[in-house]
This record gives C-alpha cells, structure tokens and sequence, in this order.
C-alpha cells in the first residue's frame, strides 16, 4: 500500500472507487429494501390499474353520499406479484380525497375479517357475525379484500380479473355490519382495451442509441468546463489556504457532474443511470484535481 500511495493520483483515485462502491451499494440496498415491490408485467400492470380505477369508482360514490370512508385492505387473495397489487390498491384508495386507506393495524380484526371471507368462498352454513369484525377497530368503516382471478398478458394485451368482497358498517347510529355479494371487476390493457393500444411508433434501437450517446457527450463536455467556469471560485479558495475549502470545491463540482448526469434522464433512477454514474465518480474526481492543480499553479 505504501508503494501505491506514491503513484500520483492513487489516493484520488482509491478514494473515488471507494465513494463508487458505497454509492451502489446504497443504490442496491434502496431497491432490496426501500423500494416496493416491482414484478408485474408492462400490461399486466396496466390491466390491474384499470381494474382498481373501477374499484375507485364505488369509494368516490360512496364519499359522496355517507362522508369521509376508513377503509382496512386485507391481504391480496392469490396474489403472485409479491404485494404489489396490494400496495397499488392501498394507493389509488388514498388518492381519493374522503378515503383513508391501510392495513389491518388489529391483530383480531385482520384474524375475524380472514376468518369471514374464509367461510364466505367456502359457502359454509356457520359464518362469524360481520359485526365482530370491527369489535376491536371502531374507527374503521369497512374491510376489502380482493383475490386475483385472474392475471395475464400477451404480446399487446394483458387482463386483470378481481373479485372483491366487502365487509361494510351502516351509516347509523348502530353501525351495523355486514357483508356485500362479491363482485367481478375486469380490467383491460393494450389492444384487449380501446384507446390503449400500444404505441408501435417508439423510438427504436438506433434512437435509443442516439439519445444514449449525446447525453453522454453533454455529460463529458460538462465535466471538463466545469473546473474552468468555476476559476474565480478556485482561486478565493486558493488565496483562502484553507484545506476544507479545497475539499468543499473538488466535492462540489464532481456533485455538479452527477447532477448533470441525473438531469438529463429526468432523475429516473435506473440500473443504467446507477452504473453510469458509479463509473462517473472516479473520473470526474481525478479530472477536476488535476484542473484545480492546474489552476492553482496559473
């Protein structure tokens, strides 16, 4: 390691690998565990949105008539996509203003309401009272639960088919509860549904390759100006002999180079963007050292 520190640049250089590493190790633990979950299919997803707009479209009536709805979401009934319908269908609700959507906070009334819709799909003669759903969460209005009939998708289509069962109270003084006939929502993407037709005018490989390649020129050409606009800076700093100042410059301009990367993707974080901006990291640390050397001795 001694004979490394001599080669110049290294401690730069080691230093921004170092920044590189944290930095997609950061990225990596944000997708693993901050980040919802990802799996349905381009069209698969777009059949779910459509068959949960429907679903909104009963809570929008509903505010209307009765007030502000607290609304508990059990667990997605055959679900593959990781929770991912769920939490799309925790969102869209609290899109709607008067709802008030979330998970089972009570143990007892996530237990009773599963228990309920248990008997209710088996048809079983012996059903829990719907009014012990919500002994334990008075606040609540009502519990849905929706199971996945079916999700699929093809080259230029995809459908999503939901049955959602529904435990509601009445809007009276005994809040009384009790359960809605299940319903079959469909919901359509792509050219099973008209007016959303793929769009087969995207820009292909060639384009793709373009807007690749003059973003990244931008990026380069902003990262050797960058050091030059920057001169007056410098040379306060300079004047300044102060060590954190020289630091705060170098730091500061290699974050105004990742910023440019961000900007031109519209911060769209992606695996690309991510590596791109790994690789961007040493460079752009070397680079302007050696500029603000240079200008130093100017």
């Amino acid at each position: 390691m001694a004979l490394l520190d001599n080669i110049p640049g290294w401690k730069v250089f080691s230093a921004g690998l170092g920044l590189a590493a944290l930095a997609l190790v950061g990225y990596f633990a944000w997708v693993w565990f901050v980040k919802g979950p990802d799996d349905l299919k381009e069209l698969q997803n777009q059949a779910v949105v459509h068959a949960l707009d429907q679903i909104a479209e009963n809570y929008t009536k509903k505010v209307r008539e009765e007030g502000e709805q607290r609304v508990v979401v059990m667990p997605v009934r055959n679900d593959t996509s990781n929770g991912q319908i769920r939490e799309m269908l925790i969102s869209r609700l609290n899109k709607i203003e008067g709802v008030k959507a979330d998970v089972p906070r009570s143990p007892t009334l996530e237990e009773r309401a599963g228990s309920l819709i248990k008997s209710l799909l088996k048809e079983e003669e012996n059903q829990l009272d719907p009014n012990t759903v919500f002994e334990e969460a008075a606040e609540a209005d009502e519990v849905i639960s929706v199971g996945v009939d079916k999700l699929w998708s093809g080259a230029d289509s995809g459908i999503c088919t939901l049955d959602v069962i529904r435990v509601v109270r009445a809007d009276s003084l005994k809040r009384e509860a009790s359960v809605l006939p299940m319903e079959r929502i469909k919901g359509l993407s792509g050219s099973a549904r008209p007016g959303d037709e793929p769009d087969e005018s995207g820009p292909g490989f060639g384009t793709a390759l373009l807007g690749f390649l003059w973003r990244l020129l931008v990026v380069l050409a902003a990262t050797a100006i960058m050091p030059f606009l920057s001169w007056p800076a410098a040379k306060a700093a300079f004047r300044a002999d102060s060590n954190a100042m020289n630091a705060g410059l170098l730091f500061g301009l290699t974050a105004l180079d990742l910023l440019v990367l961000f900007a031109l993707v519209a911060f769209e974080f992606s695996t690309t963007v991510v590596v791109c901006a790994v690789l961007l990291l040493p460079v752009a640390l070397i680079w302007n050292l050696r500029m603000l050397n240079f200008i130093e001795e100017r």
